[in-house]
């Protein structure tokens, strides 16, 4: 037990990081959102056979909302919102749970090597992908 940790603190403590990356994953792809639909749109126009001139991102997302309104940056939000209010905390919380039930009290302070981080930063991503 770390110290000011009380018995009985680590179903709280999981909570709270369970809401905290909820929060923080929601919020990171609302910010981000815009910008890969822009994305998504700018490969849509790359791979159309129409000659069309050429493009850039500013100008695909300028188009989006001249003709469909600037709210329309955030079509499909929801769906992405909904995925990180279950992926996100499944996969960062599974992935302390895993390092911890590996490392425990060891002497080496807790720390171990960079392919056992990927090892079990892998194992947490393919549990959060199969939850989904």
């Amino acid at each position: 037990m770390k110290q000011g940790e009380r018995p009985g603190d680590g179903g709280e403590q999981t909570e709270t990081k369970i809401l905290l990356s909820s929060i923080s994953a929601m919020i990171a792809e609302t910010t981000t959102f815009p910008i890969d639909l822009t994305k998504t749109r700018l490969q849509l126009h790359g791979e159309s056979d129409s000659l069309a001139r050429p493009t850039n991102a500013l100008r695909v997302a300028s188009e989006i909302v001249r003709l469909q309104g600037p709210l329309s940056l955030y079509k499909g939000l929801s769906p992405a919102i909904i995925r990180h209010l279950f992926y996100t905390p499944i996969r960062i919380v599974g992935y302390e749970n895993l390092r911890n039930l590996l490392v425990g009290d060891n002497i080496t302070g807790g720390s171990f090597s960079l392919p056992t981080k990927a090892l079990v930063g892998g194992i947490s991503g393919v549990i959060a992908q199969w939850h989904r």
